[in-house]
């Protein structure tokens, strides 16, 4: 009997000292704040235990930090609080005129949008396509001819395509495109550059787009050029569907001088128009593309409405890829079952309004846009936390498991190789952010069945990222490595 008791206490002792080993240390964290990588940076960090929302190790966790794409943590958990997992956007199709016995509509097309970021994504390519099942249910109304154009109804977003806050910079850059009511193609384009033996590149969209202005002076570096240093420039002005592009590309091996990058696309709109165009000839629907000015008593026949993905599907492309774009959809969409028109303005104030009902502090949160692009806009590591515990702790009621639309350090997405060679690789999941200065993750450990939120936040630092990263990695390892 002795021996017994004596084998259960040691084993109560064992867990109980097990349990304390597992607790984060905050030795760690000082560490990693006082590391040389850090010396002159702002730096935070929030280790959150979920059930209890107490911050077992942190510094600077109350302190404004510039959280670049980790502010996706919150927008994308405020869309999934405020309008649940199976959200559907929608985009109809009406028929506006009259279809006569022969077949032909004498009147428009209309779409009107409804701020869909995934039609035509090819992000999504196991989706029917939205322009070969518009042309299917033209076929299906008995329509063979229309004599009429295509009419966008932009109204479902009353707001300028890029938040104000963004830097110019960024605008024509793939991960700077605007958001519309009517988006296509994830509102890029593909712009392919062609040597010349003048030492000159020619631009050319991949996709042929004639209304697109496209002016270009790019060249490539000179042989000994040290003066110019390779660099581009590139421009986009989305009232006159203009893009434009200067600088220097730097010397490419022979043979490979030719090449293509991913841009913003002005003007997404036109692009899904040429593409039903080119659907209908090829389907044998003549189009003669003539608006027609169609009264208001005019038939009105909807032909399709077009669902997107759900939006907990939405989430975890947005939270894998880092989309900007998509980022912005869900900021504007938590505006749908409220009054206010879907601005950037109004979806940032519904956020405010969520979570401040929820308990949280919202003076620790300065949101200017959706996606963290905006270099202004800061979270403080408790406020990520905080965001991060609740979301979670609904998710019975959401019927989603939020950490679960997160990357997997090592493995998936935007944090595919942080982690990768270490005992944690697969084991904690994240969101990441950069910019010029700036390094952030927030997420939960463990991956499955998680016990706590974490925010690492690193603005202005002077070491290289590579440096930094390296010590986020450290981190980690050191909170809650084996």
């Amino acid at each position: 009997m002795l021996k017994k008791l004596l084998i259960f206490f040691t084993a109560i002792a064992i867990a109980a000292t097990t349990a304390i080993a597992a607790v984060p240390s905050q030795s760690a964290v000082n560490r990693f704040a006082g590391s040389d990588a850090l010396a002159c940076a702002t730096t935070g960090v929030c280790v959150m235990d979920l059930h209890t929302g107490k911050v077992v190790a942190g510094y600077n966790a109350d302190k404004g930090i510039i959280t670049a794409s980790t502010m996706k943590i919150v927008t994308a958990a405020s869309a999934l609080e405020l309008l649940g997992k199976d959200f559907l956007f929608h985009t109809r199709v009406y028929a506006v005129g009259d279809i006569d016995s022969q077949g032909t509509l004498k009147g428009n097309i209309v779409i009107a949008g409804g701020g869909d970021p995934t039609l035509g994504s090819r992000f999504f390519k196991d989706r029917p396509a939205f322009v070969d099942t518009l042309v299917m249910q033209l076929q299906v109304a008995g329509i063979k001819r229309i004599e009429g154009g295509i009419e966008l109804d932009a109204s479902a977003i009353p707001d300028q395509p890029v938040p104000g806050y963004w830097m110019l910079e960024d605008l024509p850059e793939s991960y700077g495109t605007g958001y519309h009511a009517i988006n296509f193609a994830d509102n890029q384009m593909k712009i392919k550059f062609s040597y010349h033996k003048n030492g000159r590149y020619s631009l050319s969209t991949v996709t042929d787009m004639p209304w697109l202005n496209l002016h270009s002076d790019v060249r490539q570096q000179a042989i000994g050029d040290t003066i110019n240093r390779p660099g581009l420039t590139s421009s986009i002005d989305y009232n006159n569907c203009a893009f434009g592009m200067e600088g220097i590309v730097a010397r490419r091996k022979r043979g490979r001088e030719n090449f293509a990058a991913w841009y913003a696309c002005p003007a997404p709109q036109r692009l899904l128009c040429d593409s039903i165009q080119r659907a209908l000839a090829s389907n044998g629907i003549s189009f003669t593309d003539s608006k027609d000015e169609t009264s208001d008593s005019a038939d009105r026949l909807l032909l399709l409405d077009y669902t997107s993905p759900s939006l907990a599907e939405i989430i975890k492309s947005t939270l894998f890829r880092s989309d900007n774009m998509f980022a912005e959809a869900l900021l504007r969409a938590a505006t749908t079952y409220s009054d206010y028109p879907a601005t950037t303005s109004n979806g940032v104030r519904m956020t405010y309004k969520l979570w401040k009902q929820q308990g949280l502090d919202t003076h620790q949160l300065s949101m200017k846009d959706g996606s963290g692009l905006a270099r202004n806009g800061w979270a403080t590591p408790r406020f990520l936390c905080d965001v991060l515990r609740l979301t979670y702790a609904d998710r019975d009621s959401l019927g989603v498991d939020y950490s679960q639309l997160l990357p997997r350090a090592g493995y998936d997405g935007s944090v595919k190789w942080l982690m990768r060679k270490t005992s944690l690789r697969g084991k904690i999941t994240l969101k990441s952010g950069s910019m010029g200065g700036v390094q952030c993750y927030a997420g939960y450990y463990p991956a499955k069945n998680p016990r706590y939120a974490v925010a690492v936040m690193v603005n202005n630092f002077s070491a290289s990222r590579s440096d930094v990263v390296a010590q986020v990695q450290r981190l980690f390892i050191n909170l809650f490595g084996k």
